[in-house]
């Protein structure tokens, strides 16, 4: 398959091929370098708190982005990607001011701890669903109408849509909406015509025990795992709340989100779709006009579910 990327989306591009090469090295550090740029809008405040975690004793780390209001405002919980082994916070500073800004609301981002030799699967989930449940509970110290939506990107959309599971079968306050971002729901999608036709930007390695979902699930051991680990082994995805899935061309998990959004249409799950064109995995983490449509677009759907199109 040829591609031909986005012009302004290069380094990005780059810094995916499989082949290590300076050029790929160089391409990588200023992808990483622009990701990580930010600059705080006026009247927009960025605040880190630690909050118990869902663990005796285990502090969780959060950052509160709060726009400028002369009201409550309703709340979107961003869950970073980086393949469940990598990513921080700082990954996020820029989408979550954009969604901030946007809507507006404010954004909380959660640090779930990575998966590795001391933590997989169900940890990382119960760090975000602890993240959830904090923004519910405080609502009236942090300003909140008591609306909340999620967003993930990449392995966070995984978990963001593992919480919009684990929150439907507890009868839990549901998300107004969940904005699923280049997310992860199976670990089948090696099969798809996607992964072949973007094969020199294969992330991770070929070998499916060491592999990011097998470090997420810790290890394979001939059992089926969770749903809420990958949402596409659900036996029933009905009664979810809306949904925005947001794929990309260039992305090897391109058809595992169009394949899951079609089911949630199926199920009769309130679903947008938007697939970005001639740009790779996660592209909306590059400074771009693009991405600023598409975080536009983000904005729009979040609005449209609280209910402040009017804003």
């Amino acid at each position: 398959m040829i591609h031909t990327p986005c012009p302004g989306y290069e380094n990005q591009f780059r810094s995916y091929l499989r082949e290590d090469t300076e050029e790929k090295r160089a391409a990588a550090a200023a992808h990483q370098a622009a990701v990580r740029a930010y600059t705080l809008p006026e009247g927009m405040t960025m605040e880190d708190r630690v909050i118990a975690g869902p663990e005796e004793g285990q502090k969780l780390k959060i950052r509160v982005f709060t726009p400028r209001a002369d009201e409550k405002l309703p709340a979107v919980l961003d869950i970073h990607g980086g393949g469940w082994v990598g990513g921080d916070l700082d990954l996020d500073n820029a989408r979550c001011i954009a969604i901030a800004a946007g809507v507006p609301c404010m954004v909380v981002s959660v640090e779930y701890r990575l998966s590795g030799p001391e933590y997989h699967f169900p940890q990382p989930l119960l760090d975000c669903y602890t993240a959830y449940r904090w923004i519910l509970d405080h609502k009236e110290e942090l300003g909140c109408d008591g609306q909340i939506g999620l967003h993930g990107s990449s392995a966070g959309g995984n978990l963001a849509e593992g919480l919009a599971l684990y929150l439907r079968d507890r009868r839990e306050q549901q998300p107004a909406l969940a904005v699923i971002n280049c997310g992860c729901f199976s670990t089948r999608f090696w099969e798809d015509a996607s992964y072949q036709q973007n094969y020199a930007l294969r992330m991770g390695s070929d070998a499916r025990g060491d592999g990011a979902e097998a470090a997420y699930l810790g290890g394979y051991d001939g059992t089926t795992p969770s749903y809420y680990a990958f949402p596409e082994l659900c036996h029933d995805v009905g009664g979810l709340c809306p949904h925005l899935i947001l794929t990309a061309e260039y992305d090897t998990l391109r058809d595992d989100g169009l394949k899951y959004a079609m089911r949630l249409l199926r199920a009769g799950v309130p679903t947008e779709i938007f697939s970005g064109g001639r740009v790779a995995h996660c592209f909306t983490a590059v400074p771009h006009p693009y991405t600023d449509l598409t975080h536009q677009l983000i904005a729009m759907a979040l609005r449209r579910e609280f209910g402040r199109m009017d804003v």
